[in-house]
């Protein structure tokens, strides 16, 4: 075997090795809070992909080979929003589609080319946490806690009344006049402080939105 055979089979052993042990993009991520705009929240895991940050939910198979995205298949929820956020779901889209270069520096992912690049920000896994339907209200109203405060208005089926909710709802940033129904996981603080809550609820999807006229 000549020297030059050897060096190109050498070097094309050290790149795949390089390829198999370099950080996966596993897990959950999320951009930013942008003011009059949600984060984009993406979660790769097991080779399924799920996105939103518009209006509505992208998902479908991925995979990342020798540093690019490669979706197949993506698909939507069809839900109809403001124009702004349904501009949103094709921008998302399109960079999804286009096989965007993916980066992972620590507990950041950078998703796309310089210009057009998503930063996004590792998120704690919570899959292990369990999962619960609610309805949120399109309005808060005065409560008391600790002090006087607006609380999100909550409740698990339509036939019950609306709850106070007394905190927020991690990830969740909802607009006035929207009624959501989500899906949250209920996550356990060990030893919570006395007076504190002993569960923390964190948004894992926007299941509906709809706008509620006054």
């Amino acid at each position: 075997m000549s020297l030059r055979r050897y060096s190109a089979l050498i070097s094309a052993a050290l790149l795949s090795a390089c390829a198999a042990t370099a950080p996966q993009p596993e897990g959950r991520w999320r951009s930013a809070d942008t003011e009059g705009q949600r984060p984009v929240e993406l979660e790769l895991k097991n080779g399924r992909l799920l996105v939103s940050g518009g209006c509505n939910r992208l998902f479908g198979t991925a995979r990342v080979e020798n540093g690019v995205l490669i979706v197949d298949q993506l698909a939507s929820t069809m839900m109809a929003c403001d124009a702004q956020s349904m501009a949103r779901d094709r921008e998302l889209s399109s960079l999804l589609n286009s096989r965007p270069p993916v980066q992972r520096e620590g507990d950041r992912l950078l998703v796309g080319a310089p210009g057009k690049q998503l930063v996004l920000q590792a998120q704690e896994d919570l899959s292990g946490a369990p999962t619960r339907l609610i309805y949120v209200a399109a309005e808060r109203r005065a409560c008391s806690g600790v002090a006087p405060m607006q609380c999100l208005q909550v409740r698990d089926s339509k036939e019950q009344p609306w709850l106070n909710h007394y905190g927020e709802i991690e990830g969740f940033k909802p607009q006035p006049g929207v009624a959501y129904r989500l899906r949250i996981r209920e996550v356990t603080v060990p030893n919570p402080p006395a007076d504190a809550p002993d569960r923390r609820w964190v948004l894992d999807m926007i299941v509906e939105q709809e706008v509620v006229q006054p």
